[in-house]
Order: C-alpha cells, then structure tokens, then sequence
C-alpha cells in the first residue's frame, strides 16, 4: 500500500497550472468550517451535521474542490499516485457497490458520504499538502479555537451539569464520547508545534491544558487511555534519555491519576463492551464475506442493551462493508501508522503518530462510524491519513521556525 518513492511523486512534472491562491484560501476556510463548525454549530439528529454545516462546508469546500476538479482533471493523476490513495479509493468504492444490498433508507447519501470523504483528501493534498505554513497556521488556529469552544462548555456545565456528571460539547459535539474524542485529536495535533514567540507558547499550553480538562470532565475512559497512550508514544518516539525522563513523568501522572480516579473510572464497569463484541462478531459471521452493505440498520442485543452500532470501528466495518472493507481499512491504518513512525522527526508525522495511536486506542471503544459525514470521527481517521500523504515534502520553510 505504500509508494516506490515515499514523500515525492517519482517523474511527475511540476503543474504549469498551479492551484490558484484565493482557490486555496477558500479551501482552507472550508477546512476551519469543517474542524470549528461541528463543534458550535447546531446538529441534527443522532449528533449528525445540522443543515448550516452541511451548506456551509458545500459552500467553501466540497463546490471550490469540484471547481478544482473539473477545470483541472490531470490533477487527479497526480492525487492517485500519492501512498495509500489507491487502496483509499478501493475501499470508497467498495462502500458504493454494497450499497447494491445494502438496506440504508438513503443509499444516495450514504454514496455521497463516500464522495465527502474523497473530495476533503483532494482538497487537502491539493490546497495544503506539504505547505507546512499553511498547515501551520490552519491547525494552530483550530486547535486555539476549539480550547476556546472546551472552555465554554466547561462554564456552561458548572449551573446545571448533566445527570451523568459527564461534560458534553456543542453541535455535533453534544456527546460526552464524541466531543472528548474531537478535543482529544485537537490536544494532540496542538501538542508537537514549536511555537518562536513567548506569548505563542503560553497560548498554546493553556489550550492544551484547557483540552486535557475538558477531556477529564467528560468521563469517556476510552479517550483517556487513548490520550495517555498516545502522549506516551509520542514522548518516547524521540528517543534519548529525556524522551525517557518525559515518558516516565506521563506514566507516573498517569498511574496517580488512575488511582485517585478510580472510583469515576470503574463506576461504570465494562458498560458491555465485551458482550457488544460477541454480538457484533456473530453478526458479522452472517455476512463475512460482502457484509450487510454500508449503512444498513442493525440491531445489536447485549447484556440487556439494544444498541444500533457496533461501538467498535473495525466491528462496525466488518458488518457492513464484511471481509474486504475490514482488511483494506486495516492495511491502510497500519501502513499510515507504520509512515507516521518513519517521520516521527518531522512536526507532521509526530502530529499524525499522536493522532494515530489516540484514535487506534479510541475507536476498540467509541466513534465507530468510517464511511459517514463530517463528524469527529473524521478528526481521528480521514484527517491524519490526509496529513500523511505529504510525509516528506515541502513547498515552504519548516514552519517550526515560524509563528
């Protein structure tokens, strides 16, 4: 699944059409909308995008990205060739033909998710790809911005806290699972960036800090495991004796948190994980080998539970896309897993590695939903694998150096 060449398109001529700038400014605002806008923006049903996002980001994502597309075909050819697209593309159109048995009650838009999907890693590798400046700025903004949008959820929860006691967000994010989720891919892809100037710096650990709070408040023990997982991998991927010193400091904070908690973090017990595994694996035996088709209903009967999705990103897929779908996601997370370690030097790839093990960790439990809408699934699947397809590349000055 890789490429001969890893971070370069071996024999592909520099474009004597380039992207126009106010084109990829224009993407980049879509790109903001996509990350800020499902977390204030008022959703739908089941957490799902509400009709001012979904118009918002056809506006100034999908529609500039089609515009793209359409006045320049050839650089399609040039999409195709970066590592992984292929097998990306394979598993889309997969998800396309087994809407042929699926029973979705709207296969057109499930069909329109898979087209989502590929238009935003168009749209990234063609509008931002390897501009580190551009990528800079675009994911320090979001991530600044979205501890401003924890922050307010935090206040907002301190009058009348839900029943629970778990912190939600706003929008899409009004789940405690998937807004801690969202917030933890933002910590993580804040985490590695240098930031030059003194008041940069401050900024960005009170967002993190802000973060990893609203993280803690909304009990979802998936995503804090995932978050010390992937701050611990992260640390120690640097290697050297204070890369050591870090990961042993994270561990021990880890290990006190764990006890002082514990009593938050077992109140619940296993809420019938293992039992929705067996339930799912038998479902999946049914249809192992086209599955059910992509978005056909379900129902999952355990520990006294009825439950319509399979709270597990590679049991969700097994039942639906079946044996194929399963093993090429699988393959293209690794191999992406496998990239970002090789580039574990590089600001992106530490970016992409701390996102990849946070979500790895995340979806075994929660966020189980691949081929959908924009949603924050998609922060800790479809966005690292865009940023990696840049691996190696660079158009502009390490932007480690800047801001």
């Amino acid at each position: 699944m890789g490429h001969k060449q890893d971070g370069h398109l071996a024999g592909t001529p520099i474009d004597a059409h380039p992207v126009p700038r106010w084109l990829k400014t224009w993407v980049t605002f879509g790109m903001v909308w996509l990350i800020i806008g499902m977390s204030v923006l008022p959703a739908g049903m089941s957490y799902s995008p509400g009709k001012i996002f979904q118009y918002g980001l056809g506006l100034t994502l999908f529609l500039p990205t089609l515009v793209l597309l359409i006045t320049r075909p050839g650089r399609f050819l040039v999409f195709w060739r970066q590592p992984m697209v292929p097998w990306v593309l394979l598993l889309l159109v997969w998800g396309c033909v087994s809407l042929a048995w699926s029973h979705a009650t709207r296969p057109f838009d499930e069909a329109g998710h898979n087209v989502s999907i590929l238009l935003f890693l168009f749209a990234w590798q063609q509008c931002i790809g390897s501009d580190e400046e551009r990528c800079k700025r675009l994911l320090v903004g979001c991530g600044l911005a979205m501890a401003v949008v924890a922050l307010g959820a935090i206040i907002a929860d301190q009058p009348s806290p839900d029943l629970d006691g778990r912190l939600v967000g706003f929008g899409a994010m009004s789940n405690a699972n998937l807004a801690a989720g969202g917030m933890g891919a933002a910590l993580m892809w804040l985490w590695p960036w240098r930031l030059q100037h003194t008041a940069w710096r401050v900024l960005k650990w009170l967002a993190i800090a802000t973060l990893g709070a609203f993280i803690v408040l909304t009990l979802t023990r998936s995503a804090l495991g995932a978050l010390f997982m992937a701050l611990v991998v992260v640390a120690l991927s640097q290697g050297g004796r204070r890369a050591w010193l870090y990961a042993g400091l994270l561990i021990a904070l880890g290990a006190a948190c764990a006890v002082i908690g514990a009593h938050f973090l077992m109140a619940r017990g296993w809420s019938a994980r293992p039992e929705i595994f067996q339930a799912a694996m038998h479902l999946f035996e049914q249809h192992p080998l086209r599955g059910m088709g992509q978005g056909s209903p379900f129902e999952l009967h355990a520990d006294g539970l009825l439950l319509m999705h399979a709270h597990n990103m590679f049991s969700q897929l097994a039942i639906e896309l079946g044996l194929p779908g399963l093993l090429l996601w699988t393959g293209i997370w690794l191999v992406l897993g496998w990239r970002a370690w090789r580039h574990r030097h590089e600001t992106r790839g530490l970016i992409v590695l701390g996102i990849w093990v946070f979500g790895t960790v995340m979806v075994q439990f929660d966020l189980p939903h691949l081929l959908d809408s924009p949603r924050p699934g998609w922060l800790l699947t479809w966005l690292p694998l865009a940023l990696g397809m840049s691996f190696g590349r660079k158009t502009t000055k390490d932007a480690t150096d800047r801001l």
